[in-house]
């Protein structure tokens, strides 16, 4: 897993390199491949009203200035609500996370073996890849990418996946297929597709 994620990160890196310059009047292109800052074998913990509200863990963090982002390797992280119950949690190999003025307008990409769990409503995501935008609570995947729902005993397999944070509506844009397991399927060990 190591060595998927160096490519991973290479890969997502490479241009960036490519177009550095060595004209020093631009120099923007050379700071651009640089990070601010590198935080290695790193844990976040946020607070608010004295309770813990999100958790993360990577072995290494890099942020960027131009343009701004941070970019989370083997990252694995966890939700809270206000009374301390988890409310969220996930893992996922390369987390960038674009910055514009305020944190909580920022966007989340997930990358490389994405697993997304809401423990409440019995909800997991696996996918590829996916994008969280904070401000508009939309989950999104590539129309390309091929994303797992399982929420109780459903669970759909598609691409093109969205949803919103709040609510049960999501859709698939195509190659849609799952089954459901009910509670007389389970104890029969049968399920419908």
């Amino acid at each position: 897993m190591e060595g998927f994620s160096t490519r991973a990160f290479l890969l997502i890196f490479f241009p960036f390199l490519a177009s550095c310059s060595l004209n020093y009047e631009q120099n923007k292109a050379v700071e651009s491949s640089s990070p601010q800052f590198t935080l290695r074998t790193a844990s976040f913990f946020r607070y608010e009203d004295n309770e813990v509200s999100f958790t993360l863990d990577s072995p290494r963090i890099e942020q960027y200035n131009s343009p701004p982002v941070t970019y989370v390797e083997d990252a694995v992280f966890s939700s809270y609500s206000e009374d301390g119950t988890l409310e969220a949690k996930g893992r996922c190999s390369l987390l960038g996370i674009g910055r514009s003025g305020n944190m909580d307008n920022s966007e989340l990409c997930f990358y490389g073996a994405v697993v997304m769990e809401q423990p409440d409503e019995e909800m997991t995501l696996e996918a590829d890849a996916l994008k969280w935008n904070r401000t508009s609570g939309r989950v999104a995947s590539p129309a390309s990418s091929v994303t797992t729902m399982t929420k109780g005993g459903l669970t759909l397999e598609g691409k093109g996946f969205a949803a919103r944070e709040k609510g049960a509506e999501f859709s698939f844009a195509s190659d849609v297929s799952g089954f459901i397991i009910t509670d007389d399927d389970e104890e029969s060990g049968e399920a419908y597709r």
